[in-house]
C-alpha cells in the first residue's frame, strides 16, 4: 500500500480540494476536457428550463404508484444520471451526522486522507479525484470517498477510523 501511495505522490497526484486551497490562478490542463469532448451548453438545451427529477420514495409502497415511481427512477437515471428523492424515511439527524462526517473526512490533512489513495478501482475503501488518477487522461474537479456498505456488517471494519465520527 505504501508503494501505491509512493507511486500516486510521484504521478503528481494532488486532490481537488488541494488544489483549491492553493489559489491555484487557473484550472490545470488534467482537468480540462479536450473541446471535442466538452458540452455544447445552450445548443441542445435552447431555452429550455431545466428541472431536477425528483423522486418521492414513499410512493413506492403504493402498489398502483409503484410501477409509475420505477418508471421515474428509470427516466432521471436515463436523461439526467441523477435524481433528488424525498420522502426515504431517513430521519435528518442522520442525514446530518453524515453530512458532519463527511465534512470532518474532508477536512483531515492531506496525509491522512491519502493513506487510502489506490489505483485499484476495486479497492473496498478508496480517496480519489477520478475514477484511476493514474490513467485516466482528464480527472475529475473533485475529491472523494468511496466505500463499499452493504451488508453494513462485512464493510465497516474497513471504513476510516479518522474522523471517529465516520464509522
Amino acid at each position: 500500500m505504501e508503494e501505491t501511495i509512493k507511486s500516486l505522490l510521484d504521478d503528481s497526484f494532488e486532490s481537488a480540494m488541494t488544489l483549491t486551497n492553493s489559489g491555484v490562478p487557473q484550472v490545470p490542463d488534467r482537468y480540462v476536457l479536450p473541446p471535442s469532448q466538452r458540452p455544447a451548453l445552450g445548443s441542445s438545451l435552447g431555452t429550455r428550463e431545466i428541472t431536477l427529477p425528483i423522486i418521492d420514495l414513499s410512493l413506492l409502497h403504493e402498489p398502483l404508484l409503484r410501477s409509475s415511481v420505477i418508471q421515474e427512477i428509470n427516466m432521471a437515471c436515463k436523461e439526467f444520471g441523477f435524481f433528488q428523492v424525498i420522502n426515504h424515511g431517513i430521519p435528518p439527524s442522520v442525514v446530518r451526522d453524515a453530512l458532519d462526517a463527511a465534512t470532518q473526512f474532508f477536512d483531515l490533512p492531506v496525509e491522512d486522507k491519502m493513506l487510502l489513495v489506490s489505483a485499484d478501482v476495486h479497492q473496498p475503501v478508496r480517496y480519489g479525484t477520478s475514477l484511476n488518477h493514474s490513467t485516466d487522461r482528464v480527472h475529475y474537479w473533485r475529491d472523494f470517498i468511496k466505500h463499499y456498505s452493504y451488508p453494513l456488517s462485512k464493510w465497516i471494519d474497513m471504513w476510516p477510523s479518522n474522523p471517529p465520527c465516520y464509522k
